[in-house]
């Protein structure tokens, strides 16, 4: 007697975890889709992105960065403005803002003006510098630096392409490439 109960229970218990089992596997797969289909959404790239960040705090771009965090993939766009730095981060699929902060970073060495113009020019945009570089180089654009030395400005275009990652200087007036710079993953420096 004792025998056919366990053997009634352990059957139960068989059935019950064989269910939950294909239960959970089933779920597992519809969240696998979902993470799949995510990941093959589309990039809204650095011209919206900083498009739609200057909209929410206008200013002098000073880098855009693609960031890749468990939270998501977003922008992250440095703006100066004439007294202050913000901080703009940018959903990559969606474009929606996510938070604007003022910078808080503190250096007595930082100079807040905002220089639209000098003389040899009117300052492109650092979505123009992105174009100009994926043009000369193949990959995705992971991030941009404003760059002011000797009078001269530069947007660095940092392109990864795999595990190769490219520099490129863009004039940031002339919008002509000044340098190329080309780092593999595999290299010791």
């Amino acid at each position: 007697m004792k025998k056919k109960v366990w053997s009634s229970i352990a059957a139960a218990a068989l059935i019950l975890g064989g269910a939950y089992g294909i239960g959970e596997v089933k779920g597992g797969t519809a969240v696998a889709a979902a993470s799949v289909q995510s990941q093959s959404k589309t990039l809204i790239g650095v011209s919206k992105a900083e498009e739609i960040a200057l909209k929410a705090a206008p200013g002098q771009v000073e880098s855009i960065d693609l960031d890749k965090k468990l939270s998501g993939t977003y922008y992250d766009v440095e703006i100066r403005q004439t007294k202050q730095e913000m901080d703009v981060r940018v959903d990559a699929y969606t474009g929606k803002v996510i938070s604007v902060r003022k910078e808080t970073d503190d250096d007595d060495d930082d100079n807040y003006e905002v220089a639209a113009t000098a003389p040899s020019g009117t300052l492109i945009t650092a979505a123009k510098a992105a174009e100009v570089a994926s043009a000369s180089v193949k990959g995705t654009v992971a991030e941009i630096d404003f760059d002011r030395d000797n009078g001269g400005a530069v947007y660095e275009v940092e392109i990864r392409n795999g595990r190769v990652s490219t520099e490129v200087g863009v004039d940031a007036y002339t919008a002509k490439i000044v340098y190329t710079d080309v780092d593999s993953d595999d290299d010791d420096d």
